[in-house]
């Protein structure tokens, strides 16, 4: 198993197992910084979805997507 080196973002996002269930997310300081700054560019630009590049537990990159839709593009999907 690789090992991180703690400055690089680490998040790792679990899923619900049932309805309402909490979705947890588990990170470091540079994670959520680059999570939050996903949401922000998410908010500012809305033509273009936020990303944030990440690693998770056993070291490997993967991007977290963050959409912005509005309320009745949400009510749409869950229909």
């Amino acid at each position: 198993m690789n090992e991180l080196v703690k400055e690089y973002p680490f998040i790792h996002v679990y899923a619900q197992q049932k309805p309402r269930q909490p979705v947890i997310i588990k990170a470091n300081t540079e994670g959520l910084c680059v999570l939050l700054n996903a949401i922000v560019s998410a908010i500012a630009q809305l033509e273009r979805n936020g990303m944030a590049e990440v690693f998770c537990g056993d070291a490997e990159v993967y991007e977290v997507i963050v959409k912005l839709v509005n309320l009745e593009g949400v009510q749409n999907t869950l229909k």
